[in-house]
């Protein structure tokens, strides 16, 4: 089980953005398309944007990589320009998300197969049937 003190490596695909980092992109874009969409942007509001939208998506917990994945979606968004609205910005992080490899149907694999690991199980896992008292033992 990873601790909080692990360091952590988010893997980047060959379009430079990982499913998770897009995810937080997503999520942040979201925001700030949300919540007062007509304000002018502050560094310190992206921040705590970026943090707060990682630590909701990782089960609000700090263990298991948030840090670094919230550092990896903050290195791969755009430059904030002086005077841009929090919508604004977040069209800026949809477009660069728009160009994301993602999977596409509802049934493909969200993480890609390796060969030689195993998968899930498909076939169904027998269930025993509970045994019943018998009537000298009720």
């Amino acid at each position: 089980m990873p601790q909080i003190t692990d360091q952590t490596e988010v893997t980047v695909q060959s379009d430079g953005i990982s499913s998770d980092v897009a995810e937080v992109l997503v999520a942040v874009a979201d925001h700030l398309s949300a919540t007062s969409p007509d304000d002018v942007l502050d560094q310190q509001s992206l921040l705590i944007s970026f943090g707060a939208e990682t630590y909701k998506l990782k089960d609000r917990s700090l263990s298991g990589g948030a840090q670094a994945l919230a550092r990896a979606a903050f290195e791969v968004a755009p430059e904030r320009t002086d005077g841009i609205t929090r919508g604004q910005y977040a069209g800026e992080l949809v477009r660069l998300v728009a160009g994301h490899d993602w999977p596409d149907g509802d049934n493909d694999p969200a993480i890609p197969r390796i060969t030689g690991i195993p998968g899930p199980r498909t076939e169904p896992i027998p269930v025993k049937a509970p045994v019943q008292p018998t009537d000298g033992e009720r």
